[in-house]
């Protein structure tokens, strides 16, 4: 079964509407800074959550050629799993 279709006397005008605020909420009258300050939060987060990752990259990369490439140039028989492919 379709809803019936609201009559325009059920309508309320934007200029009729009044937002609320509840008692609970400390922060009613700042809803409208939510958005702006999330996406300046994430603008600041972002290029550090980067920064972190790209360090741990250049971490893991460090390992590989300091630790195995120096064993594997002098000769070291044995396979050490995932780290020679």
């Amino acid at each position: 079964m379709s809803q019936p279709i609201n009559a325009d006397e059920d309508t309320v005008s934007p200029s009729e509407a009044q937002p609320t605020v509840s008692a609970d909420d400390p922060l009613g009258g700042f809803n409208h800074l939510k958005t702006p300050l999330r996406m300046l939060v994430g603008l600041l987060v972002s290029p550090l959550l980067f920064l972190a990752a790209l360090l741990s990259f250049l971490a893991v990369l460090t390992d590989f050629a300091f630790f195995r490439l120096r064993n594997l140039r002098d000769g070291h028989p044995e396979p050490k799993g995932l780290w020679e492919f």
